[in-house]
């Protein structure tokens, strides 16, 4: 018998603390990521992008299949701001110093894989490995630590214009301009090894993946987006040098949608379009990862309808649907948001329990806490005085509202080091999907374009009529707009 009794929780909101492995469900940007057809991957934070990592990591266990993940948190991201490429333009300063990084750890991912040989290559990667790092798996946090590296026990000597380079000075006057150079030789012997190597004991996919990038972030300053210009641009050129010698190597980096917003490069565009995959749920796909989760934990066969009254909320909508329309359509959301519907139902000791409409309605407010520090989360490294713009939709007090109460309260609110007007307020919120705005259609209609459902319609600077999002209702205390 299926009963809310028998279940713990619907799993943890944080992919990295849950037992994701044992329900993932794998949806085709996966096979998109296996197939190697993109290495750049987007999605807004709760989208599930450390589930895939842990998945194709540590879930994948197929022997034409080597990876690893490497967790960016706690990365010494102010030492790296040190190694610093004075030869190149601002935008690429940090490119030479990635491709380092990334061949180290594929160097050291493959010194690990079974089926290595001990060829001339391999022993002069372990050695070079070994005296610069005193191991042949150096934390990633370390490989730009060493003050100078020793180069003479590669294989492949890195050499500019012929001449070979005995040595490498991590630490450079602003005045030197040969690191990058002397960083880009390092890089490539010790590609050259790692083809040799990988061609040697013929091995498969090798991958690695950047993850966890914003962990630590406060603020998004112009050092930070040229290092993750640079990481995206190093993951790029590796991407195409494999390509081109025949090895199947691929650097995958993972980022919030609202990271990725903040940089500009020329490229930028081309990658979008090309290289990219990104992140979306649509409301099929969701159900099937909640009901993946029921089969794991209470019945093989379990489904939605098994756990939930069938009767309808209020204005004839469906629990799931009540549900979703509270949630950016995100795993995370939705986790949350059964957790705390969990916890009001087992306040009733009856078994079997199932989820009623009051179950529902109960949990909004913590849920609606839990919204607005997600979004404090991902806006405030943009905009630190966002909540002022909360306040003022709380001081309109409807979930509705035209833009002239909003510009009202807002210049209430307006602190001193607060420097958005309230039109760029406007468009912000409407980028983190906080506000939707009015949409009118040629048939006398309307709808509310939100930027979470219809990412492709973009800001409209004439819209006057707005909407808070449904799951910010109890927190911003908001009433619906009277008829």
């Amino acid at each position: 018998m299926l009963s809310l009794q028998n279940l713990s929780s619907f799993g943890d909101v944080a992919a990295e603390d849950d037992a994701v492995l044992d329900y993932f469900l794998a949806t085709n940007v996966v096979s998109e990521i296996q197939s190697s057809r993109a290495f750049l991957v987007l999605g807004r934070k709760g989208t599930g992008k450390t589930a895939i990592v842990r998945f194709l990591t540590e879930g994948n266990k197929k022997p034409n299949n080597f990876a690893k993940s490497l967790n960016l948190r706690g990365y010494p991201w102010a030492l790296h701001a040190k190694i610093k490429d004075r030869g190149a333009s601002e935008i690429e300063a940090y490119v030479s110093s990635w491709r380092y990084i990334i061949f180290i750890e594929i160097a050291s991912l493959i010194l690990s894989h079974p089926r290595i040989t001990h060829s001339m290559h391999a022993k002069g990667i372990k050695e070079f490995l070994q005296e610069n790092y005193g191991g042949s798996s150096p934390d990633l946090g370390d490989i730009l630590r060493p003050r100078k590296l020793k180069l003479g026990k590669l294989s492949v000597q890195p050499s500019i214009m012929g001449n070979q380079l005995g040595s490498l000075d991590l630490e450079r006057t602003e005045k030197d301009y040969q690191l990058g150079l002397e960083l880009n030789a390092l890089a490539r012997a010790l590609f050259a090894s790692i083809v040799h190597v990988i061609q040697e004991a013929g091995l498969g996919l090798i991958s690695i993946h950047f993850d966890e990038l914003d962990q630590g972030l406060s603020t998004l300053d112009e050092s930070r987006k040229q290092m993750l210009i640079g990481l995206v641009l190093a993951a790029r050129e590796v991407k195409r040098e494999c390509d081109k010698e025949g090895v199947a190597i691929n650097p995958i980096v993972y980022l919030r949608t609202d990271l990725w917003d903040e940089l500009q490069f020329s490229d930028k565009n081309k990658i979008s379009q090309t290289l990219t995959l990104n992140l979306s749920w649509k409301i099929e796909s969701l159900l099937d990862l909640v009901e993946t989760r029921l089969r794991a934990k209470l019945s093989e066969d379990a489904k939605w309808d098994d756990i939930a009254e069938n009767d309808l909320m209020r204005g004839s909508q469906t629990k799931w649907n009540h549900i979703l329309a509270r949630t950016f359509l995100r795993p995370r959301d939705v986790i949350r948001f059964l957790n705390a519907s969990l916890t009001e139902a087992k306040r009733r000791s009856v078994d079997p329990l199932y989820f009623t409409n009051k179950d529902i309605v109960n949990s909004r407010d913590d849920y609606s806490t839990y919204l607005e520090n997600e979004l404090d989360d991902e806006i405030r490294h943009h905009w630190p005085q966002w909540d002022e713009a909360l306040q003022a939709c709380s001081a309109i007090s409807t979930i509705t509202f035209d833009r002239s109460d909003f510009v009202r309260e807002y210049d209430r609110r307006k602190s001193n080091s607060n420097f958005i007007t309230s039109e760029e307020a406007l468009r912000i919120l409407y980028r983190f999907s906080v506000i939707g705005y009015e949409k009118r259609s040629g048939y006398g209609g309307s709808s509310w374009s939100f930027q979470y459902i219809e990412p492709e319609v973009g800001w409209d600077n004439a819209a006057s009529r707005f909407k808070v999002h449904l799951g910010l209702k109890e927190y911003a205390k908001l009433r619906e707009t009277r008829q």
